[in-house]
């Protein structure tokens, strides 16, 4: 059973990669445009500070924990409050679960947007999905499709544009989806500008049932950067990866894990008394 949550206000749907998949699938014999977010603990932050970012996510179809960290929020925050001294202990040893791969209780599992590229590519054929990859540098994109045709060479891949999330290399982005048929779309212009993208112009895809923020997921697939070994990702540490990779990117990392412990710690204990 499919059932929401809040995380800091942002809500998280209770499902797995199978679930998505079957959601996509209904969603695509119907008539209705529907909108799905891989949320992870940087977006969560983002909402607390931006009402607009926020509105996008509540409205979403469906919303999915894309990192460890969503995961872990989800179970610490339905844990019994505790009291004084005992704040720490609980937060301390919630936190070990993630070094001792212990399995989560409240989300199933992560649900990346992508992990979740390569298993819509698999299935394309088969359900008669359309899918269309929009965004990501020049080039990428179509460099995306082609490795992954390689390995799924029955998949439909209609067609990618690189473009930008501007206004006017969206009318010419909108044309290229709808010439498509795509009933799928794929876009990859990183958050929040992605998200921003598909609540704004969703609408104007008139053949499009279930549209995703994928980030740099053609980037991994055009082998442009390297992602996390998977032992790595298996122990939450795929941004311990990143920040390796880009050491520019220690900022945006530290809010991610430190700062988003913070807040929820901050959240979970601010009505419990010492």
């Amino acid at each position: 059973m499919n059932h929401r949550l809040l995380i800091a206000g942002v809500p998280i749907d209770r499902i797995d990669y199978e679930g998505v998949l079957k959601k996509i699938a209904e969603w695509t014999k119907g008539k209705t445009a529907h909108q799905i977010v891989t949320v992870n603990p940087e977006m969560i932050l983002r909402c607390q500070q931006d009402d607009e970012f926020k509105r996008i996510l509540q409205e979403s179809s469906l919303n999915t924990a894309d990192g460890t960290g969503a995961l872990w929020a989800a179970d610490y925050l339905n844990l019994p409050q505790k009291r004084g001294w005992q704040k720490g202990v609980q937060l301390f040893f919630s936190l070990m679960r993630i070094i001792l791969r212990q399995p989560f209780r409240v989300i199933p599992e992560r649900v990346t947007g992508s992990d979740l590229l390569p298993k819509l590519v698999e299935r394309s054929h088969r359900n008669h999905w359309k899918l269309f990859f929009l965004g990501a540098d020049k080039g990428v994109a179509k460099q995306a499709k082609e490795k992954l045709l390689k390995h799924y060479p029955d998949a439909h891949i209609v067609d990618c544009f690189d473009g930008s999330p501007s206004d006017q290399e969206s009318s010419t982005a909108i044309n290229r989806i709808n010439k498509s048929g795509a009933n799928i779309l794929l876009v990859a212009y990183g958050n929040p500008k992605q998200e921003q993208w598909i609540q704004k112009y969703l609408q104007h895809c008139h053949n499009v049932r279930a549209a995703i923020g994928v980030g740099g997921s053609f980037d991994f697939y055009a082998e442009r950067i390297k992602r996390a070994p998977n032992w790595l990702q298996q122990f939450g540490l795929e941004w311990l990866w990143r920040l390796l990779k880009e050491p520019q990117r220690y900022p945006r990392i530290w809010n991610a894990t430190v700062g988003f412990v913070h807040l929820i710690y901050r959240l979970k204990n601010e009505k419990i008394t010492p």
